[in-house]
């Protein structure tokens, strides 16, 4: 019986954390909109001392150098490169609330991508070892070389996503109109397509190439707020 009732307290203490996590949800705002700047975004986060992923502490509470964000940039053509600081500390979900605030993208669904591509785990290292952290920001596209950038500060690692996100939403990579393997024609205000875009760089591709399972993936994960449930913590 106390077995049982000490079960159902932590249960009942992780649907509690998690929900406090969840209280406040930043919107998608329109095209052309922001950014915030990175303290007006951090005013936004629901402080909660609740991490499912304490293997992140020592990414969470790094931000990168001066020396090493100026490198980045001086390779980068994000075209909103100069917005990107990740200049936060914090638990892996107020990383995420604040990505989310600063770039105005629907927090849960910040929170679900970041299931899908890495089940929020920051040391995750796919696509054979060249895409890294929580976004799985990739090489040779996004970052270069042993990209320490992306793959040691969650907050740049979100930073860099949300940036990303909202510069396809916003109809500035106009590159995808250069490229063959689109479907449609690039343009802005689908979050959809820039979603899609992170996946396959390309815009709405024919036959939509693995798309259709990477969105209902997110949205199955969104819908079901799978960081909220037990079986998230500690995996």
């Amino acid at each position: 019986m106390k077995l049982r009732l000490a079960i159902a307290s932590c249960l009942a203490f992780f649907v509690l954390s998690a929900s406090a996590a969840d209280a406040r949800i930043q919107q998608t705002k329109p095209v052309g909109w922001g950014p915030r700047s990175d303290k007006a975004a951090a005013k936004l986060v629901d402080k909660s001392n609740w991490e499912p992923r304490p293997q992140n502490n020592a990414y969470n509470h790094h931000r990168p150098s001066r020396n090493l964000l100026g490198a980045w940039r001086s390779r980068s053509d994000m075209p909103y490169k100069r917005y990107v600081t990740g200049n936060y500390r914090g638990t892996t979900d107020e990383i995420i609330q604040w990505a989310a605030n600063k770039w105005g993208i629907n927090t849960n669904l910040m929170r679900a991508i970041a299931t899908v591509e890495s089940w929020w785990v920051m040391d995750t290292h796919g696509d054979s070892g060249d895409s890294f952290g929580l976004y799985q920001v990739r090489r040779p596209y996004h970052c270069w070389d042993d990209c320490k950038i992306a793959g040691q500060f969650t907050a740049f690692n979100a930073d860099y996503y949300g940036g990303i996100i909202r510069s396809y939403l916003d109809g500035t990579q106009t590159w995808l109109n250069t490229v063959s393997g689109n479907g449609r024609y690039y343009k802005a205000g689908s979050l959809w397509g820039s979603i899609g875009a992170w996946y396959s760089g390309r815009w709405f591709p024919p036959g939509n190439a693995g798309l259709d399972q990477y969105w209902a993936d997110i949205k199955m994960r969104q819908a079901e707020k799978t960081w909220k449930e037990p079986f998230f913590v500690g995996k």
